[in-house]
């Protein structure tokens, strides 16, 4: 994020604007929303700008520029007709600590204004960093059809109802739960469209059954392969509520972002081989947080319950007593053969298949080979870089034919994605090839069913 999004007190402050043509009236056009004292420096004006001044919503100081008409301002547009001029009077102004917009010269920028959905005081801002102005006025002309035009209303209502909510929940984590629930409990744009006589009916019922002691909770949320896009929605609403985010290794970057800002992020990843946070320690941390009266989301990668050590702790849980509920997560297995266009079932080919770990608690995992190795058998081996070897020679020493076709699909939904195809005699060294080192599943008898997957495989295999 090269620019930071931040919205700007404009009650009292002075902006100027250099320029009186089609350009300064674009940029006056949302500057005229503001409370700001406006200020246009130029010797001719358009005739909208006029109507503004007669308005007395602005000032105009009929003048060429020169540099003393830069002190004194809080922001500076350079919104002449004359590009040199205006990168010149963001040099200026920058060089007296003022920042500058120079109209249609990303360069010259010390901040881009972004399109805006107003619905004052609720304000959505859209920015592209200058890239793709149509971009933003896409989104914009979206979201306008999307929030209803009195929006403004419930939010000056809500203003009001906070007072009452802060006198029965004082601890600011409770409130901030709280709203989540209700903006985030039901199809959002129904919320937004109540009546303010239902909105604080549904507010003060709410106040009702809060508990008057608070009980923590924990939620086992399946964060998916890592594209945030396939996290369920039942996920996203646990994430706005929480008030501790307790995240694997193999949580996403984007996915943590869905959380709730002000939620307190604890990181308990295991690394293949290196520094790991024992279970001991992440369920003793689980009841510590929700003795506390918190709400907790048990962030793990893929779906918590494959492979994913739910069962431990939800056996601790039971044992203290602490609520808790299970949202499923889509699981790498089903993300890859998603990826690679595949069934992981096929009728009249496999009517099973077999999802297995690569590593136990005792180091590789036996499994039933004799099994594994029959030519109508599929299993998906989920932690299985590092036992690729091992498992290629079980398999093959237990009669799986050396051409066995083999898709492994590294970080599979998210940009980084890589995915090998190979057989089960070449596996290892294909994955030593291609730099796999996970998080991975490797697809005993399935190839890739993409043609533009297929080419990714021939250019790294």
């Amino acid at each position: 994020m090269r620019y930071l999004p931040i919205h700007v007190e404009t009650r009292g402050v002075t902006i100027r604007v250099f320029g009186g043509g089609k350009t300064a009236e674009s940029k006056l056009r949302t500057l005229i929303k503001t409370e700001a004292h406006l200020e246009v420096i130029s010797e001719d004006i358009s005739s909208e700008i006029a109507r503004w001044e007669e308005l007395k919503r602005l000032t105009v100081i009929k003048k060429s520029f020169e540099v003393s008409d830069i002190a004194g301002a809080r922001l500076v547009y350079a919104a002449s007709e004359d590009d040199v001029l205006n990168a010149q009077i963001a040099d200026l102004a920058r060089e007296q600590g003022i920042l500058a917009n120079a109209a249609d010269q990303k360069s010259a920028c010390d901040f881009i204004t972004p399109a805006l959905v107003d619905r004052s005081p609720v304000l959505v801002s859209i920015g592209t960093e200058g890239t793709t102005p149509g971009l933003a006025r896409a989104l914009k002309a979206d979201l306008e059809k999307r929030l209803p035009s009195d929006l403004g209303k419930l939010a000056l209502l809500t203003k009001k109802l906070r007072a009452k909510v802060k006198m029965h929940l004082p601890v600011l984590s409770d409130r901030q739960t709280f709203w989540a629930n209700i903006f985030g409990g039901k199809e959002l744009s129904n919320q937004l469209r109540k009546d303010p006589k239902t909105f604080t009916e549904a507010v003060e019922n709410a106040l009702l059954n809060q508990k008057e002691v608070k009980a923590g909770q924990v939620t086992l949320v399946g964060a998916g392969p890592g594209n945030p896009d396939l996290l369920t929605f039942a996920a996203q609403q646990a994430l706005h509520s929480a008030d501790v985010i307790i995240y694997d290794r193999l949580v996403s970057q984007e996915v943590l972002e869905l959380g709730r800002r002000e939620a307190e992020y604890i990181y308990v990843g295991k690394t293949p081989n290196g520094p790991s946070v024992t279970q001991d320690d992440i369920n003793a941390l689980l009841i510590e947080k929700a003795r506390k009266g918190l709400h907790i989301v048990r962030l793990k990668g893929g779906d918590p319950l494959i492979f994913g050590r739910a069962d431990e702790e939800i056996t601790v849980l039971h044992n203290a007593d602490i609520a808790y509920r299970i949202v499923p997560g889509i699981t790498a297995a089903a993300g890859a053969a998603a990826e690679i266009g595949v069934s992981l079932t096929t009728r009249g080919k496999n009517s099973s298949v077999t999802f297995l770990t690569g590593h136990d608690a005792k180091g590789y995992a036996e499994q039933d080979w004799k099994t594994l190795a029959k030519p109508d058998s599929r299993a998906i081996v989920y932690m299985g870089v590092g036992a690729s070897r091992f498992i290629q020679g079980r398999l093959l020493i237990h009669g799986a034919s050396a051409d066995t076709s083999v898709t492994v699909v590294e970080n599979a939904t998210r940009p980084e994605q890589k995915v090998v195809s190979t057989k089960l005699s070449a596996l290892a060294d294909d994955m030593t090839k291609a730099d796999i080192k996970g998080p991975a599943v490797l697809m005993l008898g399935y190839s890739a069913n993409r043609a533009e997957i297929t080419q990714i495989i021939k250019a790294v295999s």
